[in-house]
């Protein structure tokens, strides 16, 4: 029996657990089949006496799939994603007897590296075509939680490194593909050398990820916040999202689903609804006044496809 399940469409980022499975393991009872997305923009008018917004104009993009998750037996073998009703690029996943030890990106021939230290994942090392690390992610622990995560990032390779996995290592701590984009900038422009290194904390709140700082600052880069809900990704070391940047909320394992990132200076905000203890739809709408009086309301809303 296969039901409609909403949440974030995909771009390779790490999720690490938080419960007592190990890293790299994931088994779901649910499988994740494909992935859907419908868009619209809406553009309104206020009415003064009314005190409502009239809709002036709508555009929208008929639901379509985004993304196809292949299986063999229990593991994930494979997502394919799309452009239209092609396959634009795929995610290979490579086990060593039930852990994840790879994931190779097809569009660009790079690969993502898995080391663990018993029980966790140790190392994470993006590679590129050539087989070089562009980056590498070490991993330190309180008992099954990460709490601190140090980035070193080749200069000359990580201004290189393909967005479609550059992005993917920063998500975790940032929640967005432009704030990682910009802090890969940054991260290169500063080192003036070989390589940099940043080191990130993590601020846990019982089993879900509170806060991200600045480890030699000690500024907060984000803030989240959950509802009670199950969070159908936990445990898989791959989560995904599209091009639009701000779907990726289920880093390092949450076990419940973000509603709210707060980044200081920006605010995202998700709405979704369930069936059972599970998502059932997520949404994101984004309003922008661009005169007075007038306004745009661009909705987003995501749709995963499961077989039980």
């Amino acid at each position: 029996m296969k039901r409609i399940i909403v949440c974030a469409a995909v771009t390779a980022a790490v999720l690490l657990m938080a419960a007592c499975k190990k890293d790299g393991v994931y088994r779901p009872s649910d499988k994740l089949t494909g992935v859907l997305e419908y868009y619209e923009r809406v553009h309104q008018r206020y009415d003064s006496e009314t005190k409502m917004w009239n809709t002036i104009h709508k555009d929208s993009t008929a639901r379509h799939t985004t993304e196809k998750w292949l299986w063999n037996g229990k593991q994930l073998a494979r997502i394919d994603f799309y452009t239209g009703n092609t396959v634009s690029s795929s995610v290979a996943m490579v086990y060593d007897g039930k852990r994840l030890v790879r994931a190779n990106v097809s569009a660009t021939n790079s690969y993502i590296e898995y080391e663990y230290d018993g029980r966790h994942l140790s190392t994470m090392t993006l590679r590129n075509k050539k087989g070089e690390a562009e980056a590498v992610y070490t991993f330190e622990y309180d008992g099954n939680k990460v709490v601190r995560i140090a980035e070193t990032l080749n200069t000359k390779g990580a201004k290189a490194m393909p967005d479609d996995i550059m992005d993917v290592a920063l998500l975790p701590f940032v929640g967005d593909r432009q704030t990682a984009r910009d802090i890969a900038k940054a991260s290169c422009k500063k080192a003036g050398a070989k390589a940099s290194e940043q080191v990130y904390d993590i601020v846990w709140k019982g089993d879900n990820i509170k806060a991200v700082k600045d480890h030699e600052s000690g500024n907060t880069l984000a803030t989240y916040k959950h509802d009670a809900k199950t969070n159908p990704l936990r445990g898989l070391l791959l989560t995904f999202n599209g091009e639009g940047g701000t779907a990726n909320q289920y880093a390092f394992g949450n076990k419940n689903n973000i509603v709210s990132v707060d980044y200081g200076n920006e605010k995202l905000e998700y709405s979704y609804t369930y069936s059972g203890d599970l998502p059932v739809s997520r949404s994101r709408s984004v309003v922008d006044h661009y005169t007075q009086g007038y306004r745009y309301v661009e909705t987003t809303i995501n749709y995963f496809d499961y077989e039980e």
